[in-house]
Formats: C-alpha cells, structure tokens, sequence
C-alpha cells in the first residue's frame, strides 16, 4: 500500500490534533507514524504502553519527558525512545506548543487515537 496525501486522517486526541501520516495497515510490520501538534502545559497522564514502544520525535518546541526514572528535555530534532512497560508522560514547555512525531509498531496506539479520537 502506498501512503498518499489524501490518505491521512486528522482527529482531536485529548487536547491534541492528531494527522496519522503512515496507518499501520499501509505496511508488513505494522508501523505507524502519528504527527501531534499541541498547546503549552499539554501534558497527558502517566501511562504505560504494554505492546509496543513509543519514539517520540520532535518537530517544534521544547519539551520535558519522563520516562521511569529518568527525566529528559527535547527540542527540535531531538529522538526518545520509551520501551514498552515503562510509565512515561510528556509536557510541552514552549509557550507556542509543540509539534512531534510518534512512531509505534503494532499500531496499538494508533487504533487507540483512532477510537477515541474525534474529527
């Protein structure tokens, strides 16, 4: 399956607009590609993914991540990897939002966003 402009699908995901750029079915392996764009103070809720690891990587903006233990800020370009079974959150610290892929595989989140999200 090729993935074409007219293909994506835009949804709100708790305070986040969500463009899913690759579905997980357009490949053998299941990956997707979700692009966030979100405002300051955006921070969801500590959760763990239990079948699949999160790459977050960022497009805009400036970031703090915890993920376990560990504590982290991310800018523009920057990637992070949170394994699968690790609690992680995100909160967006630059005062015009941020902007940031997520790539996950077996596309569990997104068929997540996908039922909860709303057009």
């Amino acid at each position: 399956m090729t993935v074409v402009a007219n293909s994506v699908r835009d949804l709100w995901f708790l305070n986040t607009w969500v463009t899913i750029r690759v579905p997980g079915e357009a490949g053998q392996d299941n990956i997707s590609i979700l692009e966030h764009r979100a405002p300051y103070g955006d921070s969801p809720p500590l959760h763990i993914h239990h079948s699949e690891d999160e790459i977050f990587h960022v497009l805009e903006g400036e970031f703090y991540f915890r993920i376990g233990s560990e504590e982290h800020r991310l800018s523009a370009g920057d990637i992070l990897l949170a394994p699968r079974g690790i609690p992680h959150q995100y909160l967006i610290e630059s005062a015009g939002g941020g902007r940031w892929l997520t790539i996950t595989t077996p596309g569990d989140f997104e068929r997540f966003v996908r039922l909860t999200g709303r057009p």
